[in-house]
């Protein structure tokens, strides 16, 4: 039982780190004059994102995970909305939700590689915290820069580092899962 819980969430971890790879590299490539855009489907999907987890929090168990994820999905769609109609203050905006995310990212890395790559014995762990450490310098570095004039290269620097947490996310999917003779199984 617990073993197709963690099959299951590797899966979910897969397909969403190959969804936030496609949206990096999408945000790599895309033309200038889509940026404006990029945002406003952002400002969309975010709002779509929190609906989807209030009707999750509706329909599901009131634990008290749930209830957090509640909260956080109220927030997303007021963050959405935000995002929709701020004009001009957007790039500060979308500065700090996406340092603060690519902190929290980095931060929960960090924790991973310290606590069970390390302890577990795995190879590569040192990598895995470097990596880890320098994702969180990327979010500090776009959550403190105020010096974000355009938005194609704002686009630009989000579109690498989510790229590059979304690989993060595959090396740590890798270096901590447990392989079938960690797990006992024959």
């Amino acid at each position: 039982m617990l073993f197709e819980v963690l099959d299951r969430l590797r899966q979910q971890t897969i397909i969403s780190s190959i969804v936030m790879m496609m949206l990096g590299l999408l945000m790599l490539i895309i033309p200038t004059e889509y940026d404006y855009t990029l945002v406003n489907v952002l400002g969309y999907a975010i709002i779509i994102l929190g609906a989807v987890m209030v009707w999750g929090f509706i329909g599901g168990p009131k634990h008290l995970s749930n209830c957090i994820l509640f909260i956080f999905a109220l927030l997303a769609i007021l963050l959405g909305i935000y995002i929709l109609v701020s004009g001009n203050d957007i790039l500060r905006a979308l500065s700090v939700l996406f340092g603060t995310l690519l902190m929290v990212d980095g931060v929960h890395s960090i924790v991973y590689a310290w606590i069970y790559a390390r302890r577990s014995g795995k190879k590569w762990w040192g990598l895995l915290l470097l990596l880890s450490f320098l994702l969180f310098l990327s979010g500090l570095v776009i959550f403190n820069n105020p010096w974000w004039s355009r938005p194609h290269s704002f686009v630009k620097v989000i579109g690498g580092v989510i790229l590059f947490s979304a690989a993060l996310g595959i090396i740590r999917l890798i270096l901590v899962w447990p392989v079938r003779k960690d797990r006992g199984e024959d």
